[in-house]
């Protein structure tokens, strides 16, 4: 994105030109820029005040990759967001069916059929995230290997699967075998997890992902705008 890479080069000071001034510089339409400024706002690189227009927020250096707590484009948000090169491996895609021993682990009920996936994350050449999830097989009865190396919610979204909502909770464990077998864990012996129950349009749990990360390398963000302004 060209607007965010002018802000933090410096290019612009407290406050972005207005709409038509950046349409013209971009040469692009109103509707691009006003979609543009709305993803600066939900990283938190500028807000808008009514009255004056949208300011620049002061930049601070910290040397961890954001992750957006409150998007839904998962490692797609963090490549963007932080200019970095990402790559996925697929460790286990299989089907499963929920037994009394898994039951206890994951939000779902006995007898139901599930896909599990296990992918590591790949930032910048280094292993620092290992994705667990399970996913209604009646939701997403075809998932691949090759779905799964690239991003299955967008697969999902040209299926017409519609992803209405998420539920997160954020927390810190101690590293299992799993955690010290893939993840570049350096001298931590704990990680951090995002525990992620994503529901469709019709109200409908249909995944449940347990995100684990190298916790000092990561910085989970999310950005709140006083309204009264």
């Amino acid at each position: 994105m060209k607007l965010k890479e002018r802000i933090k080069n410096g290019e612009y000071e407290e406050m972005l030109p207005t709409e038509s001034v950046l349409t013209q510089e971009f040469n692009t339409s109103r509707n691009t820029i006003r979609r543009a400024i709305l993803m600066l706002k939900e990283e938190g690189l500028v807000y808008s005040v009514k009255g004056r227009g949208v300011l620049i927020l002061e930049t601070i250096a910290d040397d961890r990759w954001d992750f957006d707590a409150g998007g839904f484009n998962g490692l797609e948000a963090i490549e963007q967001a932080n200019q970095m090169e990402t790559e996925t491996k697929v460790l286990c895609l299989k089907k499963i069916i929920i037994d009394e021993k898994l039951q206890g682990k994951v939000p779902f009920t006995t007898g139901e059929i599930l896909y599990q996936v296990e992918r590591l994350r790949i930032l910048n050449g280094d292993p620092l995230m290992l994705d667990i999830s399970y996913f209604r097989f009646d939701q997403v009865p075809i998932l691949t290997k090759s779905i799964a190396e690239k991003s299955i919610y967008q697969y999902l979204k040209d299926q017409d699967v519609h992803i209405a909502a998420a539920k997160r909770r954020f927390l810190v464990t101690k590293a299992d075998e799993k955690d010290m077998e893939y993840l570049d864990l350096g001298t931590n012996n704990c990680v951090g997890v995002m525990e992620n129950l994503v529901f469709n349009d019709m109200g409908r749990l249909f995944e449940y992902t347990q995100s684990r990360f190298v916790p000092d390398r990561f910085s989970l963000t999310y950005f709140a705008q006083n309204a009264d302004l």
